[in-house]
C-alpha cells in the first residue's frame, strides 16, 4: 500500500509532486521566508498526498544546481536546507526555508513590491503593498500603532476625560512614554496623535483610521446573504468591545426559561470564548488595511473576520500553546491597563478549552492572503463511543430546534440520509417534526431541564 502524508498543504507545506521550473519553487521559498518558515516536499502528489518519489536527475540538479540559484535570484540571499526523505523504495526531497531575520525577501529580477510574495493558506501569492510595508516596519522594529496620525493636534482629537481614566497624570512626557502622542518633526510645539491614541482615546477614531469599526450582522439560515439585522459599532476600543460583546450575546441566546422573574437563556457558543475572539480581533487586527471586523451569525454558526493575516512568525500550528506575537503591542499594552486582557497568549487556550468543555466541535482558524476568520460551529462534537442516535440526540441538547442542513453537517450525509435518520427518531417519538418545506425543523418532545443556564 503506497505511503501517504497525513499532513494537508498549508502556510508552512507545499507539495510537489515533479521538480518544477526553478522560479516556481524560488517564489515558494520567498513566501516561506516572508512568513514563519515552511517545507516543500518534491515526490509527493498534491491532490492525493501519496509518495511517487523523485528520480535521480532531479534529485542531482536539486543538491547541485538550485541552491545556487536561490542564493543569486533572491535578496537577501536566501540558504536552504536540503534533505531526503525514504519510504522503502521511493525517496523525497525536503527544501527547509527558515524565516527571515531581514525582510521583505524578494526575487531580485523582480524587485519591490512586485518580487515580493507571501503564504495565503496552501497557495503563494503576489504581497499587497500593505503586507510589504508591514515587512519593512517589522524588520526595522517598528509598529503601525505607534506612527502619528499627522491632521490636527492631538489635543483637538483626544478626549482628555478618557486619558484621565486610565493615566492619573496626564502630561506631554507621560503621553509621548506611552506611545499616545508623538512631537511633530518640524513643529516641536506640535504633537499629533498615534494609532493607538486615537483607538483608544478618540470618541470618533473611525474619522481618521478607515473604517475602525465592527460590523456585526444577522443571516436567515445557514447559506445566502438575506440580512436579518445588521449593526456597525463604532467608537474607542473599548466601547466597541463592550457593545459588541453585548449584542453578540443577545444574538446567541436560545431556548428561554423564567428565571428569577426573568427571561434568560442559553448562549449557543461559551461567553468566555465569545469575549475572548472580539478582544483578539480588535487587538490583533491590521489596522493598515481600510476594512472593518466583520461579525457574522447564521443559523449554524458564528464567523469572526479580522483584517490581516496571523502576526509575525505566529502559524496555525501554534494556535492555543501560549504562542504570542503582537502585530500591535501598544495597542496591548492599553488594552492590559484598561482590564481587557489578563495575560497574553492564554486567549485562544481559553476558546478551545471552553468549547471542549461544552462539547462543542472545536472552532476552526481560517488564514487568507490578509485576513483571518474564526468559524465558531453551534454543533456538538461527535463521539465514537455512543450509538448514532444517541449521537443525533445530542444535537438537540445544543439547539433548540435542528433542521436538516445541521443534520447534514454534523455527519457529512447528503440529504437523504439525514432524513433517514431523523425519521428513525420521530417514529420512536423522541422528537417531532413541524413546519412544511423549506420551513421544516425537528424538536424535542420533552424539554431536558437540566440544560445549563448561563
Amino acid at each position: 500500500m503506497p505511503y501517504r502524508y497525513l499532513e494537508r498543504e498549508s502556510k508552512l507545506l507545499e507539495f510537489k509532486s515533479k521538480l518544477p521550473q526553478f522560479h516556481q519553487l524560488v517564489k515558494t521559498c520567498v513566501a516561506f521566508s516572508n512568513g514563519s518558515g515552511g517545507k516543500i516536499i518534491i515526490g509527493v502528489d498534491d491532490k492525493t498526498h501519496e509518495v511517487i518519489g523523485i528520480d535521480d536527475e532531479a534529485r542531482n540538479r536539486i543538491y547541485d544546481e538550485f541552491p545556487n540559484s536561490l542564493y543569486d535570484m533572491t535578496t537577501p540571499g536566501l540558504l536552504a536546507e536540503i534533505y531526503e526523505q525514504s519510504f522503502d523504495e521511493k525517496s523525497v526531497i525536503i527544501i527547509d526555508i527558515s524565516s527571515s531575520n531581514k525582510k521583505p525577501v524578494f526575487i531580485k529580477k523582480e524587485g519591490i513590491p512586485q518580487g515580493v510574495y507571501l503564504r495565503a493558506g496552501s497557495s503563494t501569492r503576489k504581497a499587497t503593498q500593505d503586507y510589504v510595508e508591514e515587512l519593512m516596519r517589522e524588520n526595522k522594529r517598528i509598529y503601525f500603532d505607534e506612527e502619528a496620525v499627522q491632521v490636527s493636534d492631538y489635543t483637538e482629537i483626544l478626549s482628555q476625560d478618557l486619558l484621565k481614566s486610565v493615566f492619573e497624570k496626564v502630561d506631554q512626557e507621560k503621553l509621548i512614554t506611552e506611545k499616545i502622542i508623538l512631537p511633530s518633526v518640524i513643529n516641536a510645539r506640535k504633537h499629533y496623535s498615534t494609532i493607538t491614541g486615537i483607538l483608544f482615546f478618540c470618541q470618533t477614531p473611525e474619522k481618521y483610521i478607515p473604517e475602525a469599526f465592527i460590523q456585526c450582522t444577522k443571516f436567515s439560515a445557514t447559506e445566502g446573504r438575506k440580512i436579518i439585522q445588521t449593526e456597525e459599532i463604532k467608537g474607542t476600543l473599548e466601547h466597541q468591545i463592550d457593545i459588541c460583546f453585548q449584542l453578540i450575546k443577545s444574538w446567541l441566546r436560545r431556548d428561554y426559561n423564567v428565571l428569577e422573574a426573568r427571561l434568560r437563556g442559553k448562549l449557543l457558543i461559551p461567553e468566555i470564548a465569545l469575549r475572548e475572539a472580539i478582544i483578539n480581533a480588535v487587538i490583533h487586527r491590521k489596522y493598515s488595511i481600510p476594512g472593518a471586523i466583520k461579525i457574522a451569525l447564521y443559523d449554524n454558526r458564528l464567523e469572526i473576520f479580522s483584517p490581516g493575516n496571523f502576526p509575525g512568525l505566529m502559524a496555525p500550528h501554534h494556535l492555543g500553546d501560549g504562542t504570542t506575537y503582537l502585530r500591535n503591542p501598544h495597542i496591548a499594552r492599553i488594552a492590559r491597563r484598561l482590564g481587557l486582557v489578563e495575560k497574553l497568549g492564554t486567549g485562544i487556550k481559553l476558546i478551545f478549552e471552553s468549547f471542549k468543555k461544552r462539547g462543542l466541535q472545536k472552532p476552526v482558524f481560517e488564514e487568507g492572503a490578509d485576513s483571518v476568520k474564526v468559524v465558531f460551529s453551534f454543533l456538538p462534537q461527535k463521539q465514537d463511543d455512543v450509538s448514532e442516535d444517541e449521537d443525533l440526540l445530542r444535537l438537540f441538547t445544543h439547539l433548540k430546534e435542528v433542521k436538516l442542513k445541521e443534520v447534514e453537517s454534523f455527519f457529512s450525509v447528503s440529504r437523504n440520509t439525514a432524513t433517514r435518520k431523523l425519521n428513525r427518531l420521530v417514529k420512536t417519538g423522541k422528537i417531532y417534526r413541524t413546519g412544511k418545506g423549506p420551513g421544516v425543523k425537528y424538536m424535542l418532545n420533552k424539554k431536558d431541564d437540566t440544560d445549563e443556564l448561563i
